[in-house]
């Protein structure tokens, strides 16, 4: 049951709070009300009992843990349920570390956009624009269609066919280039194959000569929260810049992840109610 080296792996190791930190883990995964005993931690975590003992005895104190009423066992204290609740408030979209975008713009000359869903359409939160004359000049705070758009499309990629028929389904899909999408049903199955590949491409669907690329930012449920997206003139973003920008981009949206709290170790796993969504692939 003790964590392998490999689990947690400190530049500078103290080994006391290592081992307090096991307890805490051991603990969190002990989903009953009756806890876990003294004897029980010992032997899953494979220390001494005194050890322990005093361990708990000192995460009592700042009531990390406690002692479950009328028994010898331990369970998390509210201790972690207040700072846990901290988490959410210190991290997030909206006091992100914009270095992630702006070495983004930098390392490719083109516009970096962190976005998120608003009813149906997609609203820019954040951008970095580079120092040339000719950028995709969004403006922060701007709403853009969902579905005429990288960032919205992807920001819809893991929805079920009835959620996007919520979001969707009584609207009229206005033509802003040739290329816009222009009904459900084509959107549906354009969703499908941005779920399986990882990303979303605008190529001149919301504004002619400006083309897009946008991934997924994911919060610590794994559920998508945000998109980020680079964006520039279509004759600057060919499809081999494109795929160039792809790499950086998945870079930066792992670090944002991250910054959210998502266990990069964990995978995406879909599960849909209505499988349709992914006919026509």
């Amino acid at each position: 049951m003790k964590k392998s080296p490999s689990d947690h792996n400190p530049k500078y190791p103290v080994q006391t709070v290592g081992k307090a930190l096991e307890i805490i883990e051991l603990l969190s995964k002990e989903v009953s009300k009756e806890g876990l005993g003294i004897s029980e931690l010992s032997a899953k975590l494979e220390m001494g009992k005194s050890t322990v003992h005093r361990l708990l005895d000192t995460l009592s104190a700042y009531r990390y843990v406690e002692r479950c009423p009328d028994t010898t066992k331990y369970r998390l204290g509210w201790k972690m349920f207040e700072i846990g609740n901290l988490i959410p408030q210190q991290r997030n979209l909206y006091n992100i570390d914009t270095r992630v975008l702006q070495e983004l713009c930098t390392q490719y000359g083109e516009t970096v956009n962190l976005g998120v869903r608003v009813d149906h359409s997609v609203v820019t939160i954040s951008k970095m624009s580079p120092k040339t004359s000719l950028i995709a000049n969004l403006q922060v705070g701007a709403q853009e269609p969902i579905y005429a758009t990288a960032m919205g499309k992807v920001l819809m990629s893991e929805m079920s066919k009835t959620e996007v028929m919520e979001i969707l389904g009584d609207r009229v899909f206005q033509k802003f280039t040739p290329n816009t999408i222009a009904n459900i049903d084509d959107l549906i199955v354009e969703l499908a194959r941005i779920r399986m590949q990882g990303y979303s491409i605008d190529d001149e669907e919301f504004v002619a000569g400006l083309s897009c690329i946008s991934m997924p930012v994911r919060d610590f449920n794994n559920e998508i929260v945000a998109g980020i997206s680079v964006s520039g003139p279509s004759m600057r973003l060919n499809f081999n810049k494109i795929m160039d920008i792809k790499i950086g981009l998945e870079k930066a949206s792992t670090k944002l992840s991250t910054y959210l709290g998502l266990d990069q170790k964990e995978e995406v796993n879909l599960v849909f109610e209505d499988e349709t969504i992914i006919e026509g692939q």
